[in-house]
């Protein structure tokens, strides 16, 4: 159980739930909620006897409203104090436990399954940090206006503001006439991205070190500035830069802007929160898409595409052991960021250790441009993050119902170039549709084993225990059309060894190459096992 130091001032839980509109957290008991001490959230531990200060929010992490133990938490959680104990569904029904907080005279939350709990957390602990500073001009801003937020900073500091995110992309800035401002405000402003300058790395350094303003030096003609990094508890989410004309913005000026930066953590958890929640709904409908099934027209609907296509999916792999999670991140970024640029609507999502794009109007004629990007991709993974990528295009279907065989296609194509022996790092399903076909049949066989050719296991299983090579003769004189030439300098041998080994095939298995039907399974049996 952790909780932050009891704060005497409190707030309506319809207040709270006001100021965290659309982030996932809804009231789930019927009963007039209490009001809430403005305390960080105390997590749910099972190995910890519950000690709550009156009005404080538990965070009932590892709670399953199915579990029968939950409705004892709930109740133990009331007695101890708290005002407010948050689960999530896990699509159950809560009615029972919504029953037993409205009995017990606690609030009873309710969080979306997707909402991590440590980002939650972050976000209740901004609003009530932004709550105990009920006095400040800007508390009262609605959540979610970063603009009229900068706005607010800026005529409380005295400084034209910025408020910027951890890639030093400006969110917003203030547009109060009458506050000067220099040519580095102005090129962030217009760019929507800080200038670089030699001077911030260090100033940068400067500011996410220190718990409260920092006072920043411009390098000439540059005005200085009064900064402040922006946390949600120890999580670092971005700054805001106020400019200082004259360098004489004093103590009050600083203790405004550390208000104004628990004011701002709220804003941009807020935004953050609600970007997250839409990604990964739209991560779960291209999922969805990718599977098939008989809502594939619905789900399409949902993610703005059109029935009618052409569509393709290329599939993007690390080379094993290249990536760690964290690295495959960075490769999902990499590969979403060019798709999604290329210009024809590609849709990007992760799934398990491979990234998907879909392609709409993904005709013949633009295959061509498709494979420059998927090479040019893994060019630049290559440069930026030392990791080979392999890229498989499936073939364009003309429906969304028929996406996820494009996708099949193309997880075949990965494993070909994953296979000893495939060159390059990029192939079509069109460039390699007989070797797919094989593969097809690969798994078919291993589904109905009697289909494989008698004499083409036995001839693999001598060579497993003899440790010879007459699975690999016969299938080399095969591909080379029974050429004896071909097939003896494919295997760097003479031509009477090859036919010392022809005759051994026919008397120890019963090979009859004269029979074409038993010839061409015989050679699809020794394909199927080659591939397994």
């Amino acid at each position: 159980m952790t909780e932050a130091t009891h704060r005497n001032d409190s707030i309506h839980l319809p207040h709270l739930l006001k100021m965290l509109e659309d982030t996932g957290l809804v009231l789930g008991s019927g009963a007039v909620p209490p009001r809430l001490s403005l305390m960080s959230p105390s997590l749910y531990d099972p190995f910890v006897p519950l000690e709550g200060l009156r009005g404080g929010i538990l965070l009932g992490i590892g709670l399953h409203p199915a579990d029968p133990g939950t409705a004892g938490v709930v109740r133990d959680a009331a007695e101890a104090g708290f005002a407010a104990v948050v689960v999530k569904k896990l699509h159950q029904d809560i009615g029972h436990l919504a029953a037993v907080a409205d009995e017990t005279g606690i609030a009873l939350l309710v969080v979306d399954d997707d909402v991590r709990w440590r980002h939650l957390n972050a976000l209740l602990d901004s609003a009530l940090n932004a709550s105990a500073d009920a006095g400040s001009t800007i508390s009262p801003l609605g959540v979610g206006d970063l603009f009229a937020l900068a706005n607010a900073i800026a005529a409380m500091v005295g400084g034209a503001t910025t408020i910027e995110n951890l890639q030093e992309q400006v969110l917003a800035y203030s547009t109060l006439e009458d506050q000067p401002i220099d040519e580095d405000r102005r090129r962030g402003i217009l760019g929507r991205q800080v200038p670089y300058l030699p001077e911030n790395a260090g100033q940068y350094a400067a500011v996410f070190r220190s718990s409260g303003a920092v006072r920043i030096e411009g390098v000439r003609p540059a005005m200085d500035r009064m900064a402040i990094a922006v946390r949600a508890g120890k999580e670092p989410l971005g700054s805001i830069w106020v400019v200082d004309v004259h360098g004489d913005l004093d103590g009050e000026a600083e203790q405004a802007l550390e208000r104004a930066a628990d004011i701002a953590a709220l804003h941009m958890l807020r935004a953050r929160s609600s970007h997250d929640l839409a990604r990964q709904q739209r991560a779960e409908l291209l999922r969805r898409l990718l599977e098939g099934g008989d809502d594939a027209i619905l789900v399409a609907e949902q993610l703005g595409l059109r029935n009618s296509g052409p569509f393709a999916v290329v599939a993007f792999q690390a080379e094993p052991g290249q990536a760690a999670e964290t690295t495959l991140v960075r490769i999902a970024d990499l590969v979403t960021t060019q798709c999604e640029a290329h210009g024809q609507g590609a849709q990007c999502v992760q799934a398990g250790s491979t990234i998907y794009a879909i392609f709409p109007a993904a005709a013949a004629s633009s295959l061509g441009s498709i494979e420059a990007l998927a090479r040019r991709l893994n060019e630049r993974s290559r440069a930026s993050l030392g990791v080979e990528l392999r890229a498989a295009a499936g073939p364009a279907v003309d429906a969304v119902s028929d996406i996820s065989r494009s996708r099949h296609d193309a997880d075949l194509v990965l494993l070909m170039l994953a296979s000893d022996g495939f060159p390059g790092t990029y192939a079509s399903a069109g460039e390699v549709r007989s070797r797919l076909t094989l593969l097809e049949l690969a798994a078919t066989f291993r589904a109905a084993p009697h289909l494989l050719s008698d004499a083409a296991r036995r001839i693999h299983e001598y060579d497993a225990d003899f440790g010879t090579g007459y699975a690999l003769t016969l299938r080399t004189y095969l591909d080379c059309s029974r050429d004896s030439a071909r097939t003896a300098a494919a295997l760097s041998l003479h031509q009477n060894t090859l036919r010392y080994r022809l005759k051994r095939l026919q008397d120890l298995f019963g090979v009859d190459l004269d029979q074409p039907e038993d010839t061409l399974v015989l050679w699809l049996s020794l394909q199927v096992l080659e591939l397994n």
